[in-house]
């Protein structure tokens, strides 16, 4: 990357908004640019993270680009017109948090149904996207917000996987290194860890201290020396992570999810070796600790585990949350208890999604559950 690194921001909601105020503050001179189809909302948006750097005593670069992820056509233009070095994309047709928003026992029927059966909201905005990308013929590292762990890899089938995403496992990671450098007596900086696991367990463990059976490999290092389990169990340091550790979640806590996009962001754009935890790398399902170097991406492994066995674990995983399989065509098949709940709820039938059906079932989905919402008002 040659001059002022160029980042695109796509969407300024919630998160989006987050991770501009972070590069905002950052003190790097990025040229920053949001992509929005509100122009005006985005104006007050934009302006608010200016006030914020202004403060700071910073003047950060930031242009609003109008862009309609929709427009397939339009989008590829722009991109190949702005040539932005790295692309961040915090896009989604229906946010996580839409649901908490819901009468308590509406919100604990939809949550057993767990994050996987909203793929087809998550997955649209980014396949636009990716189009969009590989038409305009530019080069950006894509980071991808919007259910990485899933919809990476099933990008992946027609080659627009996203170069990483952010998030998910990136989110419980800091938890676990506070757990255990409080439990071995040492120094935060003196422990590193090496997590390999889908969305549902950084989303449940913080939570309840427990993974409920989800599979996941984990090792804690202390001073770059492997901690045995014997000497320091997972479960003491997960039961920290919920107790002594835990922390705000929900909306209030996107600051957390924020700052792993701004690690990875900045790790791309300053052009430093670093490894982070990330969903969806290299188009593959689930979390792993990731090395991000100017030379490209790679898997960090820990001895005795191979590749294989690290997609295997997150593959198994992603059951738990309602993900049977994301397969080598990039269908999606669901799991017959997650489908299962929503059918109950809703009335919407999606046992398996090919990539192409994605709107489509977005669509059905979205009407389907704004029925619901409304009967619930009245």
């Amino acid at each position: 990357m040659n001059g002022r690194v160029k980042i695109l921001i796509v969407g300024h909601g919630v998160l989006g908004g987050a991770v501009l105020d972070f590069l905002c503050q950052s003190g790097r001179p990025y040229d920053l640019h949001v992509g929005v189809r509100d122009l005006q909302r985005a104006s007050l948006r934009v302006n608010l993270a200016k006030y914020t750097a202004v403060n700071l005593g910073l003047s950060p670069a930031i242009e609003i680009v109008p862009l309609d992820l929709m427009n397939t056509e339009a989008t590829a233009e722009r991109l190949a017109a702005l040539r932005p070095d790295i692309i961040f994309n915090a896009t989604t047709l229906h946010s996580w948090w839409r649901i908490t928003q819901l009468p308590t026992d509406a919100y604990q029927q939809f949550d057993r149904a767990r994050g996987g059966v909203w793929t087809p909201m998550h997955l649209v905005l980014v396949r636009r996207l990716m189009r969009a990308v590989r038409q305009a013929g530019v080069e950006s590292i894509v980071v991808n917000a919007s259910y990485p762990d899933v919809t990476n890899a099933a990008l992946a089938a027609e080659g627009l996987s996203p170069t990483i995403g952010i998030g998910n496992i990136a989110n419980a990671v800091p938890g676990i290194r506070l757990a255990a450098a409080h439990l071995l007596g040492c120094e935060l900086n003196a422990v590193d860890v090496q997590f390999f696991a889908q969305h549902y367990v950084s989303y449940r463990m913080p939570s309840t201290g427990f993974t409920d059976g989800a599979p996941y490999h984990l090792t804690i290092y202390r001073n770059g020396q492997e901690v045995h389990p014997q000497e320091l169990g997972h479960n003491e340091i997960f039961a920290n992570v919920a107790g002594r550790f835990r922390r705000v979640k929900g909306l209030a806590g996107q600051s957390v999810t924020a700052s792993s996009a701004i690690a990875i962001l900045r790790a791309f754009a300053d052009q430093l070796e670093r490894v982070v935890h990330a969903p969806g790398p290299l188009g593959l399902v689930g979390g792993y600790p990731v090395r991000i170097a100017p030379t490209g991406i790679s898997i960090e492994l820990p001895r005795g585990l191979s590749l294989d066995d690290a997609v295997e674990i997150n593959s198994q995983c992603q059951k738990y949350d309602g993900i049977e399989a994301v397969e080598s065509d990039g269908t999606v098949r669901f799991t017959g208890e997650s489908a299962g709940i929503l059918r109950d709820l809703l009335g919407y039938d999606c046992e398996a999604m090919a990539l192409d059906e994605c709107e489509k079932r977005a669509d059905e989905l979205a009407a389907k559950y704004a029925e619901y919402c409304d009967r619930l008002q009245s």
